[in-house]
C-alpha cells in the first residue's frame, strides 16, 4: 500500500554550480547482499509512482564528481531532486532517517551541478525522499515532497 505524506512546498533557486564532470553512465557493480538489486527495485518503484503523479522524469542516476542524484523530474515548471531509499525493515532507521545532513549536503551539490549544466539556474527548485521499505508485501512508498533545503 502506498502512503504519501506531503510536507510544505519549498522553493529554491541555484546560481552557483560547484564543479563537476558531466552526467556519466552508472556503473553496476554487484552489491554485498543484494543491496544493489534492492536498491535499483525502490528506484524503478519511485519512478513509476512519480511518472503516476504527472512528474516528468528527466535524467535517472545523474552522476557527477560530487555524487549522484537518484531521479531528476519536473513537477510542471519546478525541477524536483530525488533521493530514494531502500530498506528491507526498520532495525537501521527507516529509509527516510537515512538521509541526513552529510547526504543532503551531497544532494546539493550534484542538484547545483545539474542545474547549471543544464541552463536551469533560475527555476524553481525542490528535494524530495522516496523511501521505499520491501518488509511487507506489497512494498510501502513513502514521498516526502520538500523534505529538505539547502543553507547557505
Amino acid at each position: 500500500m502506498e502512503a504519501q505524506r506531503d510536507r510544505q512546498h519549498t522553493h529554491g533557486k541555484f546560481r552557483d554550480a560547484l564543479g563537476c564532470d558531466g552526467g556519466k553512465p552508472r556503473v553496476i557493480s554487484p552489491a554485498v547482499d543484494g543491496r544493489g538489486e534492492l536498491g535499483r527495485r525502490g528506484e524503478a518503484m519511485a519512478e513509476a509512482f512519480l511518472r503516476t503523479h504527472r512528474y516528468t522524469i528527466v535524467a535517472r542516476n545523474y552522476r557527477c564528481r560530487a555524487g549522484e542524484i537518484d531521479l531528476v523530474a519536473l513537477d510542471g515548471a519546478t525541477v524536483v531532486f530525488v533521493e530514494v531509499r531502500s530498506r528491507r525493515g526498520t532495525a537501521l532507521g527507516t529509509p527516510l532517517e537515512s538521509v541526513d545532513a552529510r547526504k543532503q549536503a551531497r544532494v546539493g551539490r550534484v542538484a547545483r551541478h545539474f542545474v547549471a549544466a543544464h541552463g536551469w539556474g533560475e527555476r524553481d527548485a525542490r528535494f524530495d525522499v522516496i523511501g521505499v521499505r520491501f518488509d511487507a508485501e506489497p512494498p510501502a512508498l513513502e514521498h516526502v515532497r520538500g523534505a529538505f533545503e539547502l543553507s547557505g
